[in-house]
């Protein structure tokens, strides 16, 4: 569903008339219209998501209140007027005033309300949130009728004269309560009974009243649409001559209701003729004369002639105006305007503007922004007594002034004086305010201008645009004693913001949205009036131009002036010839450009970057080749702090010798003379940066971004050759990553993904030194395949230059192995930890680097299911590294972790229990809980608590795991998977199957995308779904993925490992789910007759399958 905008734009006001038999008919209306406003959106939207406020009276306040206080969709709301129609007006009553049965009435309002609330007496007042839709339900006083004024149900509170504080089917009883067609109801306030009847005596169109109602709700708003929806003409409504046996009461009190109905219309049509877009009235007005009495059984008819209305061109038309003026929430006239409170003369104020106001309009191309003018315009014109000063900043040419002008011609009634400043330089600024005062004849300075103002009572508007220079001090020139009058500024300095006064004053204009940038590029290509193909269409939302405004604009022009230019063609020159192309724009001739000026973007940053500092220029250099996103003081921080001591393993080429001096030079800077980091002066340089615009500081992650288009523009100021350029930057990055293990070096390199992608993007051959480092943040990030991208070519360097007896050999070869098991290559892995083991020396076996190798050949053992090969292998490592390296050493602690694994799956579960609770305990006391290695530990336990059948401490566990790793790694990284697939398993075998379905299909499919069908943990993923689904007795879905997750694992895993045979196992008992004796059977004694083999007779899986297989012959006997 839609959630309500935040931003304050302008107010959508729906009301409903009453109508009697017809109020179906403004249903169906509004049914029209939210179908259109849903397609525009694409997206399901309810009227309460959509209005700021729904009334309505008689059958419209039963509308209005279903709609609003009930929160129902429109389709829901028709269904159930329908209904509440046949329950209440299907029988007449044969004596008295009232035609029909109050008691009806009130039973199928609570009948209603108890469905949609689950408690028939809920209250009118709603205590959900204040900022949503109002709801206002209009009735009469009985006894105080003659001044015509409505008593207003709200679903809100105010603070003077409110409505009576009631139950919601008391105030929907009051609204219908006609007195010619039901009873009267007598509400108790205060001990004090208050007698109502229904809102449409005298106010079928509450239209005005509800008005006054907004204006007082929404004081300095502005309104964006009106709709009013009625329910038939009264020259549609026929009065059959009365009779005993044939009552017309309901049929006059219709004429009656729509006569008033339209005296109000005709009255907002006088009050709204100067203002167009805004009010929109819908009504019936053909076909519903025979709709005579016993009407209220008619519905069907009603519907037909509502939609033969809805077929009109005419009707057609305004519901599209109507749609786009609600959709665009353009603040077009205030609240008080509507509300009738016509304060002056438009003619009279645009005369004296005219003669000294010198302001350009806004381009016709305008598009989107519609937050952030709602944004400006209620800063601007919501203090009538107090000086506004608001601050629009944002990257050159992102749109600034023209989001300026937009307002300035939406609001231009608001003000008797606008005066448009070019701020470009201080003498701009003091013509522009002199010539002013020459023309008013106040004075001969810009002084006597700026005091003027602030003595003045009358309402004014300076603008100051393009105030981009620094050494220009604005302030002086701002009326800051005034108290009739706003300022709007136009910046790229974030440091003007200081300047801004009021609430919402400070607007920070960032990208279009991708949407507004594809829109406004399709509408300037279009200048001929002729609609661009399909595919342009498409691909307009494909261009990468960061949806920054004045790309989009000149790229348009180009493309319009261009003969057998297209989008689609325009954006493959684009891709490769960015410049060329966003710079074309220039040589245009003056008819084909829409500005004035006629700065590219790239002439816009030039100037900026022309006012840097030189260490600023450097930085942004630097910048230039990283990711535009996520650019961290604590990368250059760690590069200078390192630069001392790092040590590559290979001599440096000649390129990585220039980048490594001009990276240690650069960064020296930054270094105080005790070697410290100094923090202020890295601030300073990045201040001069943010100073104009070109960067942009997160402060929600302490980061900073570069516009798309700035990043690349930025490529063409480094004044280096683009290879040093690029190796600059990738040394800057390699100085940053260290091999330590700690939380926080962890949680560094994994913030460094996009940006090491970016360096080997622009440069995929980059020196083996940096990838000695580089490799490290995918490794961290669980990217096994560019991990292995980078190791591959260092290890086949290693061995040609170092050979296999170096430690650094050893090192990478380990590594790679142990990633290639990891990521599902279990036999290269087995392979290349194979290698390690068989080249290390006897003398070198105390190294800690073999000792690493050693474990990491156990792994492998135990990723292809030789766990008693693990077991000895590993048994040896965690004794060995005791000795040589202590008890709470990392690599011990690894070891130990890898041994207690391979316990666990050898069925010894209470050894592998009671060495990872002395692991997790040494690694939490070392660690802390946040550290990977930690959160590995918890995961593993959890395991064995599953295992044990202690299944309420295993969830607890896996939960508190799975936060911890969504926390510290990310949703989707390879070990956070593994701990939703492990809680899965654990809500399976205590029956929360459904929570077990929800997790499993969510792992799988996330495996699916990243890793592969057939990779080894995606097919683990498969095996659990189809377990799920047997436990849930799904047992044909179970059988058809069980079939393809076995045929896989033989291709992959083999058929003697112990996944595939526990598969065989899961297969197997789904056969005799389905009666498939023989099947089941013969796959039993498959499955054993393996087990045996590779596993050994005793193994807990050996036993298993053979109490399976006996359970299942029991079962077949049992049925035979």
């Amino acid at each position: 569903m839609l959630s309500r905008q935040k931003m304050p734009g302008g107010l959508n006001i729906l009301c409903i008339d009453g109508g009697g038999a017809r109020g179906l008919s403004s249903l169906i209306i509004l049914q029209e219209v939210m179908r259109r406003v849903e397609n525009a959106k694409n997206e399901r939207i309810r009227p309460h998501e959509y209005f700021d406020i729904i009334a309505g009276t008689g059958t419209g306040g039963i509308g209005a209140c279903m709609l609003g206080r009930l929160r129902m969709p429109i389709d829901r709301a028709i269904e159930e007027y329908a209904k509440l129609v046949k329950t209440v007006f299907n029988e007449k009553k044969k004596i008295g005033a009232a035609m029909y049965k109050g008691t009806k009435l009130q039973e199928a309002l609570k009948a209603m309300i108890r469905k949609a609330t689950g408690d028939e007496g809920a209250m009118m007042k709603d205590d959900r949130e204040s900022n949503g839709c109002k709801t206002t339900v209009i009735a009469m006083a009985r006894h105080n009728m003659n001044a015509g004024l409505p008593v207003m149900f709200r679903s809100y509170t105010v603070t003077t004269n409110p409505g009576p504080d009631c139950a919601i089917w008391q105030a929907l009883y009051a609204t219908m309560a006609h007195p010619d067609l039901f009873k009267s109801i007598d509400i108790v306030e205060s001990s004090v009974p208050q007698s109502f009847v229904g809102g449409e005596l005298g106010c079928s169109n509450p239209l005005a009243h509800v008005l006054t109602e907004v204006e007082r709700l929404y004081p300095g708003r502005q309104v964006a649409s009106v709709i009013s929806i009625g329910t038939g003409h009264t020259r549609t409504i026929q009065v059959p001559s009365s009779s005993r046996w044939h009552r017309t009461q309901d049929v006059i009190v219709m004429k009656d209701m729509a006569t008033d109905s339209e005296r109000v219309a005709e009255e907002m049509m006088i009050r709204f003729q100067g203002t167009n877009g805004v009010y929109f009235r819908f009504n019936v007005d053909q076909g519903m004369q025979n709709v005579r009495d016993g009407s209220w059984e008619r519905v069907g008819e009603t519907m037909q002639h509502t939609k033969a209305y809805l077929q009109k061109s005419e009707t057609n038309q305004k519901i599209e105006e109507a749609v786009r003026a609600s959709i665009a929430r353009r603040g077009t006239v205030s609240t008080a305007l509507v509300a009738g409170q016509i304060v002056s003369s438009v003619f009279e104020a645009t005369k004296r503007l005219v003669g000294f106001k010198r302001c350009p309009a806004p381009t016709k191309f305008y598009t989107g922004r519609q937050n952030e003018n709602a944004q400006v315009i209620l800063c601007l014109t919501g203090g009538k007594d107090e000086l506004r000063v608001c601050v629009v900043y944002g990257l050159g040419g992102v749109g600034k002034t023209q989001l300026a002008l937009k307002v300035i011609e939406q609001t231009w009634d608001e003000w008797d004086y606008i005066i448009y400043v070019d701020a470009s330089s201080q003498y701009a600024i003091e013509k522009a305010l002199t010539d002013f005062g020459a023309a008013k004849s106040i004075g001969n300075a810009y002084a006597d201008v700026v005091g003027w103002l602030e003595s003045f009572g009358e309402r004014w508007l300076v603008v100051f645009d393009n105030a981009d220079t620094a050494s220009i001090n604005v302030r002086q020139y701002i009326p800051t004693r005034g108290r009739g009058g706003s300022v709007i500024i136009t910046t790229r300095l974030p440091d003007l913001a200081r300047l801004a006064e009021g609430p919402g004053s400070v607007c920070h204009l960032s990208s279009m949205s991708q949407t507004d940038g594809a829109a406004l590029l399709v509408k300037i290509t279009s200048l001929g009036n002729q609609c661009p193909p399909d595919d342009d269409t498409q691909v307009a939302g494909q261009l990468d131009f960061g949806c920054l405004a004045l790309a989009i604009v000149h790229a348009g022009a180009y493309i319009a002036h261009s003969p057998g230019m297209s989008i689609t063609k325009y954006r493959s020159l684009l891709l490769s010839q960015r410049r060329r192309m966003l710079e074309g724009y220039n040589k245009l001739p003056p008819p084909a450009k829409l500005d004035e000026r006629g700065d590219t973007v790239y002439t816009t940053w030039r100037m900026c970057y022309d006012q840097l500092q030189p260490e600023s220029r450097e930085l942004l250099w630097l910048i230039s080749y990283l990711h535009y996103d996520g650019i961290s003081e604590e990368i250059f921080q760690r590069a200078a702090q390192n630069i001392h001591s790092k040590k590559y393993p290979l001599p440096r080429t000649e390129l990585e010798s220039q980048a490594w001096d001009y990276v240690q030079q650069y960064l020296s800077t930054f270094l105080g003379s005790d070697g410290n980091w100094d923090t202020v002066k890295f601030t300073e340089v990045m201040a001069d940066l943010t100073t104009f615009s070109l960067i942009d500081f997160d402060r929600m992650n302490l980061t900073y971004r570069v516009h798309v288009l700035v990043h690349d523009w930025a490529k063409t100021t480094v004044p280096h050759a683009p290879d040093l350029a690029i190796d600059c930057t990738t040394t800057l990055l390699s100085l940053s990553i260290d091999w330590k293990t700690d939380a926080k070096s962890l949680a560094f390199k994994r913030q460094l993904g996009l940006h090491v992608t970016s360096v080997l993007t622009h440069n995929p051959n980059l020196g083996l030194n940096h990838s000695h480092y580089l490799h490290l943040v995918y490794q961290c990030t669980g990217q096994w395949i560019r991990t292995t991208s980078l190791l591959q070519p260092l290890l086949d360097v290693f061995q040609r230059e170092l050979g296999m007896n170096d430690v650094k050999t050893w090192l990478i070869l380990s590594n790679l192995g142990q990633i290639k098991s990891t990521s599902g290559q279990r036999d290269e892995g087995l392979h290349l930890q194979t290698q390690v083991n068989a080249h290390k020396q006897p003398p070198r076996e105390e190294h800690p680097e073999i000792l690493r190798a050693m474990n990491s050949l156990a792994w492998a053992y135990f990723n292809l299911g030789q766990y008693n090969k693990a077991e000895q292998l590993g048994a040896e490592v965690v004794n060995a590294c005791k000795q040589i390296l202590g008890e709470e050493h990392p690599d011990t602690l690894h070891s130990i972790n890898s041994l207690a694994l391979t316990y666990l799956h050898l069925g010894r579960q209470d050894e592998a229990k009671q060495l990872q609770i002395m692991l997790l305990n040494a690694r939490q006391r070392l660690l802390g809980d946040k550290h990977p290695d930690t959160l590995a530990s918890m995961g593993n336990l959890a395991m064995t608590y599953l295992k044990l059948g202690q299944y309420d401490k295993g969830k607890q566990l896996h939960i508190q795991t799975l936060d911890a790793r969504k926390q510290v790694l990310g949703e989707d990284h390879p070990d956070t998977l593994t701990s939703t697939n492990n809680l899965a398993l654990i809500y399976t075998n205590m029956g929360q199957l459904g929570e077990a379905e929800k997790l499993n299909l969510l792992v799988l499919k996330t495996r699916q995308q990243i890793l592969g069908e057939e990779h080894p943990d995606t097919l683990i993923s498969m095996g659990n779904l189809a377990a799920t689904y047997s436990y849930r007795g799904q047992h044909d879905k179970a059988k058809q993925l069980e079939v393809q997750v076995l045929n896989s694992r033989k291709r992959v895993l083999g058929e003697d490992h112990p996944d595939t045979l526990i598969l065989m196992n899961n297969l197997a008992w789904t056969y005799s789910d389905l009666g498939q004796w023989d099947e089941s059977e013969e796959l039993y004694h498959k499955a054993i007759n393996i087990a045996v083999k590779a596993l050994g007779d005793q193994h807990p899986h050996t036993q298993t399958f053979r109490r399976n297989l006996a359970r299942m012959q029991s079962k077949r006997q049992a049925e035979m």
